[in-house]
């Protein structure tokens, strides 16, 4: 078997290949000899990339939302799924949030020049244009391993997105600008809106956080952290000092002014100012956190106890082919 093997992964049930139809499903067709794992329950994952790990496969191409590549980066991190090192990814957009994609996806091309490129990938020594990238790499004792994502969350913030996968995310309604649509629904009346329990979505929980030995205690509204320069639709809600790879902004509870400075991060107008609403940044290579309320890591749900530890740092720099 030749080095840099392809093999291809996809989420059938992905928002934008259920709309669309898969470009994977075609390039299977198209090259009948690289390994195909078709997604249908996620429990069988790890057994498929393991498979894919004892055939000598190096490349992986995805294609599926943040939370599949959450799932395939995961697991191929984990020494128990097999591979001797990270293979390279190639990512396509594929569900009805696509982070991981904007930030460091497969070039667009047509359906024809994407299924020569994976040809290219599967048979080319050089995999050629690439980018280097690190990702969160979050440890708990409670998980069964690590989540490697892009995006993490906590209090209102996770709190909101949960809402909005399960109220407006209709059929045919979950792009970005979907998103975007719902959090100005969210910011003009924020106390309108209620989570699951009946208590409103924009409320406090404690959080306990200790970024490289600086500490941040007490109440908090919310907090977001990530590897990335900026987030979708451009936004780049990070403005701290440094350049550890962790970028951590923290909003302190009560808000002081929530709308205005919501509307200020949507017009990128961010920096040290937004000190006045109680939002401060910062940079760090390690944060440990322990939080009473919800956590979310590219729009998937963790399911911890309450003030359970985790342990957040940034990978090594990850290859995704382009």
């Amino acid at each position: 078997m030749t080095d840099g093997r392809l093999g291809l992964v996809l989420n059938p049930r992905g928002h934008m290949v259920a709309r669309k139809g898969s470009v994977l499903e075609t390039a299977a067709q198209a090259l009948p000899g690289v390994p195909f794992l078709r997604i249908e329950d996620f429990s069988e994952l790890s057994t498929g990339l393991a498979q894919m790990a004892r055939a000598g496969v190096d490349r992986l191409a995805v294609e599926g939302g943040d939370g599949t590549v959450l799932a395939v980066l995961s697991h191929c991190m984990d020494p128990a799924t097999g591979f001797a090192r990270m293979p390279a990814l190639s990512i396509l957009p594929g569900g009805s949030t696509n982070l991981a994609w904007e930030a460091c996806g497969m070039m667009r091309r047509d359906r024809a020049g994407t299924i020569e490129r994976l040809r290219e990938l599967d048979t080319a020594a050089d995999p050629g244009p690439n980018v280097r990238q690190r990702a969160l790499h979050v440890a708990c004792a409670h998980l069964p391993r690590a989540e490697v994502g892009f995006l993490l969350s906590t209090g209102t913030l996770a709190r909101a997105m949960r809402y909005t996968q399960r109220n407006f995310h209709g059929e045919g309604r979950r792009g970005a600008v979907d998103v975007a649509r719902a959090v100005a629904h969210f910011v003009l009346t924020p106390h309108r809106y209620r989570d699951g329990d009946g208590l409103p979505l924009l409320r406090a929980s404690d959080l306990d956080a200790v970024l490289d030995g600086r500490a941040l205690t007490g109440s908090h509204a919310l907090s977001l952290m990530s590897t990335l320069p900026r987030l979708s639709l451009g936004l780049r809600p990070f403005w701290g000092a440094g350049d550890a790879p962790i970028a951590l902004t923290h909003a302190a509870w009560p808000i002081r002014g929530f709308r205005r400075a919501v509307l200020k991060i949507l017009l990128h107008r961010t920096g040290p100012a937004l000190s006045r609403h109680g939002l401060t940044s910062y940079r760090a290579g390690r944060v440990t956190l322990h939080h009473d309320g919800p956590i979310m890591i590219d729009g998937e749900w963790l399911s911890l106890p309450a003030g359970a530890e985790l342990t957040v740092t940034a990978t090594e720099p990850l290859e995704f082919l382009q």
